[in-house]
């Protein structure tokens, strides 16, 4: 009996600091908060898995790989270019990495809007979720 109340007494503690502490796990996201709020307070306009769909059956946008040249090579959405290569002024941008954790988009985003770049925006679910919904690819 003894050993049950200390396990409640701790597990209640425990969820108590986790509660309070600015970097405390999420229990409804419990992989981590992702990117997508640090994309919009850096001024980047953040596009989820339908909308990229849509951009890229319209090709209406140019896609920027963010992620390492080897996964590029592997596969890519349709169109996307390296970050390596500098992308035309003439076209509104989106910016993509491995997946909605991967800060690499937000940061090559915010690189290219302080470039002087007008239209960024950040598919903040990344490579990941597009492969994982079957979207068409580009491979090499």
């Amino acid at each position: 009996m003894r050993l049950l109340l200390l396990i409640a007494a701790a597990t209640l503690l425990g969820a108590a600091a986790n509660a309070i502490s600015p970097r405390g796990l999420s229990w409804t996201r419990p992989l981590g908060r992702g990117v997508g709020a640090e994309v919009a307070a850096a001024g980047l306009t953040p596009v989820d898995l339908h909308s990229a769909s849509d951009l890229v059956q319209r090709k209406s946008v140019l896609f920027v790989d963010a992620r390492p040249m080897e996964e590029y090579r592997i596969g890519r959405l349709p169109g996307a270019i390296p970050s390596t290569r500098t992308p035309p002024r003439d076209k509104p941008i989106v910016v993509y990495c491995a997946n909605e954790f991967c800060d690499t988009a937000l940061k090559l985003g915010a690189e290219l809007k302080k470039a002087g770049y007008k239209d960024v925006a950040v598919f903040v679910e990344g490579y990941e979720a597009w492969w994982n919904a079957r979207g068409a690819v580009d491979q090499d």
